[in-house]
C-alpha cells in the first residue's frame, strides 16, 4: 500500500496535522511553510515549530474534525443485544446515495482526513462500493466497521485497497445459535479473505460476560492473524440497556480483563507502526486532546451522521439520540459544525462534584467516564458517573499494569499518551 500523505488543517492556534508514520501533533502558525513542502515530523521537531502552548478558548473545537462516522443504514442483518444503536430496522427517512456521496464532498472540501462507514451493517447499502470510491477519490481515508457476513469475495473484489481498513467484529454475540468455535472459524475464513484481497483489517470487541472466558483465546487468535484488536467493554447503550444484567462485565473480571488490555495495547502498538496514519491513530489522538483540553473530543474533534442526516458529536450521544445540533439534510456539514453545539459548553468541570473522591478522580489515570450520553444513559441526567464499577477498578488495574509492560517501559506511558512533554495548556482547561 502507499504511504498517506501529509494531511495539516488550519486552526485558530495554528496547526493540527497528521504524519504518514500515524503520528499526530499540534504546530504553530510558523510551520505552514514546512508543511506545504511535506516535511516529516521529525523536521518539525528540529525546527522547533511544535505547538507548546494550547489556549483552550470557551467553547473549544477544531474548525475542521480529522475523523467523522458515516452510518449508511440503521438496517443490519443482525439484532446484536449489546448494539449501541439498535441496529436492524432502517431508519425513517434515511438518505439516498446522491446526499451521502454530496455529504463525503462536503467532508473532502473542509478538510476532513478519514471517514468510517457504519451501520447497521454498512454493506448492506445499495450504493456502499460507490461511496467508498468515491471517498477514496476525494482523498478521504476510509474504516469499514462490519459483522463480516457480507464480505464475500465478490464485494471484496469490487472495493479499493488503498487507504481502506476493515473492521470486523467479533464478541460472541453474533451468528445466534451458533457455537463460539463457529464464530470463530467464520471470522477466521472472513479475515483470511480480506487479507487474500490485500486489505488491511482488524477486530473489534465489545468485551462482556459472555465472551469474557475467551479473552486469552481472542487475543491469541488476533496474534496469529497479525490483526489488531479495539476492544470496548459493554455499555448500556441502545439494545444494551435491556441486557445490562446479562452483559455488564464485573468487578470480579478486573484482573483477568487488564490482562487481555495489556495484550491488546502491545499488539495495536506495533500494528500501527506498520499502518501508519489511519482511523484507528486518528481515533487515538482525539483521546490524547481530550486529556489535553479536559473536555470530551466528540463535537470538538469528530462527530457522527446518522442515517437520516442527524448529526452527533459521536457514536455515544448518537445511541441515545441526545445534543444534535442539527440534520445535514437541511444544511451543510461544514455550516453545521462551526454552529454553536450545546455539549461545547460542557467540560469535566461539570463533573467536579460528582468526580470528587473518586479513586480515578487523578492525573494518574485516564478516566473517560465524564461524559453526558453515558451518564444519562445510567442517571437519566448528563454530569453523574457514566463509568460501572468494573470500568473503575478496571482504570486502576490497567494503569499499574501498563506502567510494568514492555510497552509502558518503551514510551513511558501510564494509560495512554496524553499530553505531550513539550506542551501545556491554558485558558478554557478545567
Amino acid at each position: 500500500m502507499s504511504a498517506t500523505p501529509l494531511r495539516f488543517n488550519k486552526e485558530y492556534f495554528g496547526f493540527i496535522a497528521g504524519f504518514s508514520d500515524g503520528t499526530v501533533a499540534l504546530l504553530k502558525p510558523s510551520a505552514e511553510e514546512a508543511l506545504l513542502a511535506g516535511a516529516t515530523y521529525q523536521e518539525f521537531v528540529e525546527r522547533r515549530d511544535l505547538l507548546e502552548d494550547l489556549d483552550v478558548r470557551e467553547g473549544f473545537f477544531l474548525n475542521t474534525p480529522p475523523l467523522v462516522w458515516i452510518e449508511l443504514t440503521r438496517r443490519c442483518n443482525l439484532t446484536c443485544k449489546h448494539c449501541y444503536i439498535s441496529g436492524g430496522e432502517a431508519r425513517a427517512s434515511e438518505m439516498d446515495a446522491a446526499r451521502f456521496t454530496a455529504l463525503i464532498d462536503e467532508l473532502a472540501d473542509m478538510g476532513v482526513w478519514a471517514v468510517a462507514f457504519t451501520g447497521g451493517e454498512p454493506t448492506l447499502h445499495s450504493a456502499f462500493v460507490d461511496l467508498v470510491w468515491h471517498a477514496r477519490r476525494r482523498g478521504l481515508l476510509v474504516g469499514i466497521a462490519t459483522n463480516g457476513l457480507t464480505l464475500s469475495s465478490e464485494l471484496l473484489s469490487a472495493l479499493p485497497r488503498d487507504g481502506v481498513i476493515i473492521s470486523v467484529s467479533l464478541d460472541n454475540l453474533h451468528l445466534p445459535g451458533k457455537a463460539e468455535e463457529k464464530e470463530f472459524s467464520h471470522i477466521t475464513e472472513v479475515i483470511d479473505r480480506c487479507h487474500e484481497f490485500g486489505f488491511r483489517t482488524n477486530i473489534m470487541t465489545n468485551t462482556n460476560r459472555k465472551n469474557f472466558s475467551d479473552l486469552g483465546k481472542l487475543i491469541d487468535w488476533a496474534e496469529a492473524k497479525n490483526v489488531s484488536i479495539r476492544s470496548v467493554p459493554f455499555s448500556p447503550l441502545g439494545r444494551g440497556k435491556q441486557h445490562r444484567q446479562e452483559l455488564e462485565l464485573t468487578v470480579s473480571e478486573v484482573d483477568a480483563a487488564a490482562a487481555f488490555w495489556i495484550r491488546e495495547c502491545e499488539l495495536e502498538h506495533r500494528y500501527h507502526k506498520d499502518v501508519g496514519l489511519c482511523v484507528g491513530a486518528i481515533f487515538n489522538y482525539g483521546l490524547s486532546l481530550s486529556y489535553m483540553t479536559q473536555r470530551c473530543s466528540s463535537g470538538r474533534y469528530l462527530a457522527y451522521i446518522a442515517a437520516d442526516g442527524t448529526v452527533f458529536p459521536c457514536t455515544m450521544t448518537a445511541g441515545e439520540s441526545l445534543l444534535s445540533p442539527g440534520s445535514v439534510a437541511d444544511r451543510s456539514f461544514a455550516e453545521l459544525w462551526r454552529s454553536s453545539w450545546e455539549i461545547r459548553k460542557y467540560s469535566w468541570k461539570n463533573f467536579e462534584s460528582t468526580c470528587s473522591g473518586c479513586p480515578i478522580h487523578s492525573e494518574e489515570y485516564y478516566c473517560a467516564a465524564r461524559c453526558p450520553a453515558m451518564s444519562f444513559a445510567r442517571h437519566g441526567e448528563y454530569f453523574k458517573c457514566g463509568a460501572s464499577d468494573f470500568e473503575v477498578a478496571s482504570a486502576v488495574v490497567r494503569t499499574a499494569r501498563l506502567g510494568a509492560s514492555e510497552t509502558g517501559k518503551d514510551s513511558g506511558r501510564r494509560v495512554i499518551d496524553i499530553i505531550p512533554e513539550h506542551l501545556t495548556t491554558r485558558g478554557g482547561a478545567a
